[in-house]
């Protein structure tokens, strides 16, 4: 499931107990950003949230997304090395704030008022972004349950946002109120896309690494 997304490349990626995550250190970052930046918007109750954010807090949003550009930019031409520490942080904020608008394109509705707030300060930005700090500490622990657990959340989030995006764009082009039947749907379509990706990854891309 990782290898969908991911390269997997051992020297990009962390080991606890010698064993590799499923995830590069940035795709680790990016889906455990996304599955914390769900957490906080869940226990905030700004699941049904489907007001657009404002023009500034737009604007911090993507100013926390230019870092992962830098990073990844200036280490594939060569102009600096780049560190797992550096893209795990840098892909933690890149992908800590898709939720906002995976909610945003899931509850919007356009012949509606949108009044429920999604984000509604720089204070939310904050705590979101604060949660990485305890992240980063529990994944220096070498531990089996930790391996688990990290694999667990990121490749789990990662199978989330697809069956969402898919169920998205299906339920916006068939206007079906069968909710559990698309969302069956957007499983069997997420699954078939992923086994695809993986194995175009594993058979087709590895010679380019």
């Amino acid at each position: 499931m990782g290898r969908s997304v991911c390269h997997q490349i051992p020297e990009r990626s962390f080991f606890i107990l010698n064993k590799q995550l499923p995830l590069c250190a940035r795709c680790t970052g990016i889906y455990m950003g996304v599955f914390l930046g769900f957490l906080y918007l869940f226990l905030r109750k700004r699941w049904k949230g489907n007001k657009p954010p404002s023009l500034k807090i737009l604007l911090s949003i993507i100013f926390c997304w230019i870092p992962i550009i830098i990073d990844g930019v200036t280490s594939y031409i060569g102009l600096r090395e780049s560190n797992n520490m550096i893209r795990l942080i840098t892909g933690f904020l890149f992908g800590v704030f898709w939720p906002v608008f995976i909610l945003l394109l899931k509850n919007y509705q356009v012949t509606k008022k949108n009044s429920l707030d999604i984000i509604k300060d720089y204070q939310d930005l904050i705590f979101m972004i604060c949660i990485l700090i305890p992240f980063t500490g529990i994944l220096s622990v070498q531990s089996v349950l930790i391996w688990w657990m990290i694999s667990g959340i990121t490749v789990g989030t990662l199978m989330y946002v697809y069956v969402q995006m898919i169920f998205i764009l299906i339920k916006n082009l068939f206007f079906s109120s069968y909710i559990k039947l698309l969302y069956f749907i957007a499983f069997i379509i997420s699954a078939m896309i992923m086994s695809g990706l993986s194995w175009m990854n594993h058979h087709l891309l590895a010679q380019y690494r």
